[in-house]
């Protein structure tokens, strides 16, 4: 199964952050944590800029770059 990044998630569709990755340290401390749930509420127009997402009760506007480095995994 190909690894799915937070740029690369569907919008509405929760997702868990993919155990044992790591984060930048920006985003470890804004709670994107390993095991933490997350959505895309909200793309840019044509997807080339900001995502508003919400990670555990937190909403963030997050560069396409930052989304990249969130790898993620469906839940059930």
């Amino acid at each position: 199964m190909p690894t799915l990044n937070l740029k690369e998630a569907a919008i509405g569709q929760w997702h868990r952050i993919r155990a044992g990755s790591v984060p930048h340290q920006r985003l470890a401390e804004l709670g994107f944590l390993p095991m933490e749930k997350v959505k895309v509420l909200r793309r840019s127009w044509f997807g080339k800029g900001a995502l508003v997402v919400q990670v555990g009760n937190a909403v963030f506007a997050l560069r396409p770059g930052e989304a990249q480095l969130v790898s993620l995994e469906p839940t059930a």
